[in-house]
């Protein structure tokens, strides 16, 4: 429809009294706010100024000149020395952001300066632990440092009302979860089998996906990241799943995910029109294809069918491009996403 269409039409509905100048210009306000909200949540991709661009560089030279100095040196370092320049300069640096963060021209220096620590204070903490750590006891330590990070950084998230910490403590908290159910696993040995990481990986993806639903909604930093890592955990571990099951790798999973899995990706494609997200929509579609390949070569490579199959495959993948791209212009990003 073009725009002098549309503005004749508005016209008339003013005229004729089956709209009012109030309402249209409420509407636009809400228009408005909703945008404006958008813009000051959604900083990530805001153009970056030119200090900025200088931080961001100064801080990438800080770490590489860290890296160098530790890996031509560490050899001669005493113990001390190795938990200073490890340790010792990441609580610095993360002290330094705290101050930072309270001078309004120099927090985002104050975010180099998190970031640099969120990177040095782990590796510290091995550091300080690593006359204690040998294979026996590893998972123990995967479970202790990242909680003694992730219960940093959550507490300075609380305090601070920063979104930018929402990235390291998903970090802190996914390497937690993993060092903890190893540790659980290494000490039931009765309890593990080959599908256990995939189904690690599954429920991390699980719990991306609620926090990012949850931080889209609340329109803060790295909600539709968290989706996108999610639902990609979340098909690619059914997908191995699915393949084990069928037969056609050396190991074995569970039966049911021969019948369950097209149903996960069928759903998680129709949920991307409920839930407004092309995340879920493109992660879909990808895994969907996967799917098909993969019944196609399982059923029909052996066969003089296959070259037809392959075609037929073709064919099929084309469509559903179209049918995702329609899906994707129709109900998600004209509604939003």
């Amino acid at each position: 429809m073009e725009k002098q269409q549309l503005i004749s039409e508005l016209k008339s509905a003013v005229s004729s009294g089956s709209l009012s100048k109030t309402e249209v210009l409420q509407a636009l306000a809400i228009n408005e706010n909703n945008t404006q909200v958008l813009n000051d949540n959604d900083s990530v991709v805001k153009k970056l100024s030119l200090p900025e661009i200088f931080y961001y560089i100064g801080g990438l030279i800080i770490l590489i000149g860290l890296i160098i100095l530790v890996e031509q040196n560490w050899s001669t370092f005493t113990y001390s020395s190795k938990v200073f320049i490890t340790f010792g300069m990441g609580l610095a640096f993360f002290i330094s952001a705290i101050l930072l963060s309270k001078i309004e021209n120099l927090k985002k220096l104050g975010l180099i300066f998190y970031v640099l620590s969120a990177i040095l204070i782990p590796f510290g903490y091995f550091v300080m632990f690593v006359d204690k750590i040998n294979p026996q006891n590893v998972d123990f330590y995967n479970t202790l440092i990242p909680f003694l990070c992730f219960l940093q950084f959550g507490i300075t998230q609380f305090v601070s009302k920063n979104n930018v910490f929402t990235l390291f403590n998903t970090v802190f908290g996914t390497w937690f979860f993993f060092g903890l159910t190893n540790n659980m696993t290494n000490n039931n040995p009765s309890n593990f089998s080959e599908t256990f990481h995939l189904y690690q990986i599954m429920l991390v993806g699980v719990s991306y996906v609620l926090i990012g639903y949850f931080l889209t909604n609340k329109k803060r930093l790295f909600g539709n990241w968290l989706n996108s890592f999610g639902i990609l955990g979340i098909l690619g571990s059914g997908f191995a799943l699915n393949v084990m099951a069928s037969g056609i790798s050396g190991s074995q999973a569970s039966p049911v995910w021969i019948v369950l899995y097209p149903f996960i990706v069928g759903a998680t494609i129709i949920s991307s029109v409920y839930i407004k997200n092309s995340a879920f929509l493109f992660m879909g579609t990808i895994f969907l294809i996967a799917y098909i390949i993969r019944i196609t070569a399982q059923h029909f490579s052996n066969t003089l069918g296959w070259p037809f199959a392959l075609i037929i495959m073709g064919i099929a993948i084309i469509g559903l491009g179209y049918f995702a791209l329609q899906l994707n212009l129709k109900y998600i990003k004209k509604l939003g996403n």
